[in-house]
């Protein structure tokens, strides 16, 4: 059976970059360390994605080894 281990990373959201490049910056630095992405969720629905502000958590996940 697979264990996994779990935390969740409040992303804050800045002005001057799109808010999709700094959500997929933020994974592909988390995923360099072997996280994944169980779960995102914020103050705001998906559709209006491209304008949040503040920020979002991220659910991440990874295989705990050994």
């Amino acid at each position: 059976m697979k264990k996994y281990e779990y935390k969740i990373h409040y992303l804050t959201l800045k002005t001057g970059t799109s808010n999709e490049q700094q959500v997929l910056d933020a994974l592909n630095q988390f995923g360099s360390d072997g996280w994944r992405l169980n779960r995102l969720y914020g103050e705001a629905s998906l559709r209006s994605f491209a304008s949040w502000k503040g920020g979002l958590n991220l659910l991440l996940e990874r295989e705990i080894t050994g």
